[in-house]
């Protein structure tokens, strides 16, 4: 083993004796670097850097004592960057001052232990001695920067959950505020008025879970998209009339340019695509107090890209807000607290979804007159017109009631207000379901059918219920060669969720909340 020793002394009687002991050990081979001075000796420490494995340091120097080297040495660190062996006149350790020696010296020893014996010993010991207080010292930084980030994740999390318990009360307080007072007055002149509160705040709750869902999804890489011909105009048209009444009543003027040179089709996720405009318009509107907001679009032919800007004329995003704006559960400065809703999960979702289409989402401008967000996405044009055609016409004929008279469906929910929901929607669809309150009469229900030589056009089953689950009902099912299709009833929408359903046998997957159109597509299929 080969090291390298400073000796920081100015006697050179004292440094060549140092030198002598530790060449007579012939266990090790060393090098020697000597300093006579204080000032020197840091000298050499920073040029050597960590060349130096070992400083021998003499306690009076010309210029500076020990205790004055080791406080330079050490600066702003908590331990010297070498281990330190004190050389002292006497080895009589009340005559020091030993107080800066619990700051990472290693040892001391007085100049009449300097034989060959010794020395070696006293170096490899100190040398060990300060890796491992280079390891306590390392511990304790990353348990310190562990505690600091759990605190912080505690106080994210402390914030998320009252952001989210505000979101979720606050429509709630309406559902449940108009639903008592309908229950006792159902003839109250603002009655339809009171029942689109309810709904209303039913799809906000209903938007709420898809954002938690979404960035769950984001987080476990496995938020998708799906491209299909869509007519990007109509699009953009669209979701600026949805938002233009926010912006009106915000007393905002709404504008939109849509990009003259673009094919009537292009290959986007139109669900998606709508999703990030609405999150865009709406962050603009909800934090612009005066002026406009703007919609922006424009196709790129030669490299088959829409770009797509939303300006406003806001206040600006602070410089210490732009740097976490895309983080998830940010929610804009605390200066626009009155501004604050959701749960700050829009703009890193949106972000997420751009980049899953291909391009990206970015803040392309700030200033104090407003700010501009820029969304460029791959969209190539379609010449697929038949299937643009067929898929409007299926999307028209969903949202039609139809009637299947005579039509036996089975379904199993423990809910008692789904199950009378669901037998009201499906009375509008001239359905008359029958229903079982778990998996095990469900079962039941459809063998008691098949026993006698009939069967159920259609079974619906909730995945979670008591006494038989959905899963193992629809095994027990399907184990027993009935031919009837078995839809999955479930809140769970992850994409393991969804493959769960379907490896247990059944043939569709059925998210809720379900409305008459949902159901109406479900019978369309499997009964037409």
């Amino acid at each position: 083993m080969k090291y390298h020793f400073l000796i920081i002394d100015d006697s050179d009687v004292d440094r060549d004796a140092v030198i002598s002991a530790l060449r007579k050990d012939m266990t090790s081979r060393y090098r020697f670097t000597e300093a006579s001075t204080g000032a020197e000796g840091l000298a050499k420490i920073e040029s050597l850097k960590s060349e130096v494995d070992l400083v021998f340091l003499d306690y009076r120097l010309p210029d500076m004592d020990a205790r004055k080297f080791v406080e330079l040495l050490l600066a702003e660190t908590s331990i010297p960057p070498v281990p330190i062996v004190l050389v002292t006149g006497s080895i009589d350790s009340s005559a020091l001052d030993t107080t800066f020696l619990k700051r990472g010296v290693q040892d001391f020893f007085g100049k009449s232990q300097i034989t060959e014996q010794i020395l070696p010993r006293i170096a490899r010991n100190a040398m060990e001695r300060h890796k491992l207080l280079l390891k306590v010292v390392e511990s304790e930084r990353k348990a310190e920067q562990a505690m600091m980030l759990a605190d912080q994740a505690n106080r994210a999390k402390s914030q998320f959950l009252t952001s989210l318990s505000h979101e979720l009360r606050t429509p709630l307080t309406a559902i449940i505020g108009f639903a008592e007072i309908l229950e006792h007055n159902l003839d109250a002149d603002d009655a339809g008025k009171m029942l689109g509160m309810i709904s209303s705040s039913g799809e906000h709750l209903l938007e709420l879970i898809n954002d938690l869902l979404d960035i769950a999804k984001v987080e476990a890489g496995t938020l998708e998209v799906e491209p299909v011909p869509t007519d990007v105009n109509r699009l953009i048209e669209s979701t600026c009339e949805l938002v233009k009444y926010r912006a009106t009543t915000s007393g905002l003027e709404l504008r939109r340019e849509l990009p003259q040179n673009c094919p009537k089709l292009l290959n986007v996720d139109p669900v998606r695509l709508r999703q990030v405009l609405i999150n865009l318009l709406g962050n603009a509107i909800k934090f612009t107090d005066q002026g406009w907001v703007k919609c922006e679009a424009e196709y790129d032919y030669s490299h088959q890209r829409l770009s797509i800007r939303v300006t406003d004329t806001g206040p600006g995003i602070p410089p210490e807000v732009v740097s976490r704006i895309f983080s998830p559960f940010n929610q804009g400065p605390a200066s626009l607290e009155k501004k604050r809703m959701g749960i700050g999960l829009g703009l890193a979702i949106s972000r997420e979804l751009a980049t899953k289409m291909g391009g990206f989402l970015r803040l392309q401008e700030t200033t104090a007159e407003g700010s501009t967000f820029l969304m460029e996405l791959d969209a190539p044009e379609c010449h697929d017109e038949q299937k643009h055609h067929d898929q409007e016409k299926k999307s028209a004929d969903e949202s039609v009631d139809a009637a299947w008279n005579g039509r036996s469906v089975l379904i199993a929910e423990d809910v008692e207000a789904n199950r009378y929901l669901l037998q009201k929607m499906c009375a509008r669809l001239g359905v008359q379901p029958d229903f079982a309150e778990d998996g095990k009469q469900a079962c039941d229900k459809v063998f008691s059918r098949h026993a006698e030589g009939g069967v159920y056009d259609l079974v619906i089953m909730d995945m979670q219920m008591p006494l038989l689950d959905g899963y193992e009902a629809t095994r027990l099912i399907k184990s027993k060669n009935v031919t009837t299709p078995v839809i999955a009833l479930t809140a769970a929408v992850l994409s393991d969720d969804i493959e769960r359903c379907l490896s247990a046998g059944c043939d569709q997957v059925l998210v809720k909340p379900v409305n008459v159109t949902d159901l109406s597509s479900l019978f369309k299929r499997y009964f037409e």
